[in-house]
């Protein structure tokens, strides 16, 4: 009898440890019809791989804006910078990438190939054949980087944001997996980089004290199942875009940089010198009292 009894109670703190576990993994809305009903702004067009969210303002303008957010904040990220073209009546673009913000998480490889393409068919999508003003913050630049090497014909000029993508290639472990395993998304949501991404995305900017609620908002995104295999996936599959921006560059496509003076998630002295070897006619502006988010502090 006293066996049973252990048996019992152990089966029992097995079962409240599962659920706690459980209970404390943030991914718990799936993007389904329903969901996608619920979102009251912007719009919704199904492309190869998902549904995309965007919005679209002012599209009879002769000047495009397209805006390319980062790694896993997703198209809110630009709302001063989409608010101000809007205003000044550019036709104006920005949505959410794959695995990030309203946007479809498909089971897919996440690499430039998919961003580039996912772009590609949504300016189709919306119906905009004229050349547009492409921009990509942080990890977006790896995106604009991909597309205007693909369809420079579609580009006319390329801006640069705090932009990954021009850190020096290092030799990949051509053994290592590019596919997400589910030991990987255990292992990510258990880590201490996982527990502190709210919180670590206030460490973007120079002074945070007028973003407050940032991290909040943060915290509603880190909800939608599939998250985290995307950004674990974005990691796993990045590869040198050096040969693609050379190329951009011989195209003769106008190229700008912006950066904050202390950006201290792509810093500017890492970068440079690749940035201003690949682009060598490229406009850099360096904004002070800035950190990785310049458009949104000045």
């Amino acid at each position: 009898m006293t066996k049973v009894l252990s048996l019992f109670l152990f089966t029992l703190l097995c079962l409240s440890c599962t659920q706690k576990e459980s209970s404390s993994d943030p991914e718990t809305i799936v993007k389904d019809d329903a969901f996608r009903a619920g979102i009251k702004t912007g719009a919704f067009v199904k492309l190869s791989a998902g549904y995309t969210y965007h919005e679209f303002a002012n599209p009879k303008s002769d000047t495009v804006v397209v805006l390319v957010h980062g790694f896993s904040v997703p198209s809110y990220i630009w709302d001063s910078t989409f608010n101000a073209a809007v205003k000044r009546g550019y036709a104006a673009l920005r949505y959410d990438t794959y695995g990030r913000g309203y946007s479809d998480n498909p089971d897919v490889v996440y690499d430039v190939a998919l961003f580039s393409q996912q772009l590609s068919e949504l300016l189709d999508a919306v119906h905009i054949d004229k050349p547009i003003n492409l921009l990509g913050l942080s990890d977006g630049g790896r995106t604009i980087s991909a597309f205007a090497f693909q369809y420079p014909e579609r580009v006319r000029y390329l801006v640069y944001v705090d932009a990954a993508g021009f850190e020096t290639p290092t030799p990949r472990d051509s053994t290592a997996s590019t596919m997400v395993s589910e030991e990987d998304i255990r292992a990510f949501k258990q880590s201490e980089r996982y527990q502190h991404m709210a919180a670590g995305q206030l460490g973007d900017f120079y002074d945070s004290t007028h973003f407050r609620g940032w991290d909040k908002k943060y915290a509603e995104v880190m909800k939608y199942k599939g998250f985290v295999r995307a950004l674990i996936s974005t990691g796993k599959n990045r590869t040198s875009l050096e040969n693609e921006q050379r190329r951009i560059a011989a195209s003769g496509i106008p190229v700008f940089a912006f950066w904050g003076e202390f950006d201290n998630v792509v810093k500017l002295n890492d970068v440079a010198a690749n940035l201003k070897d690949r682009f060598p006619k490229i406009e850099l502006f360096v904004i002070p009292k800035a950190g990785h988010l310049p458009h949104m502090e000045q």
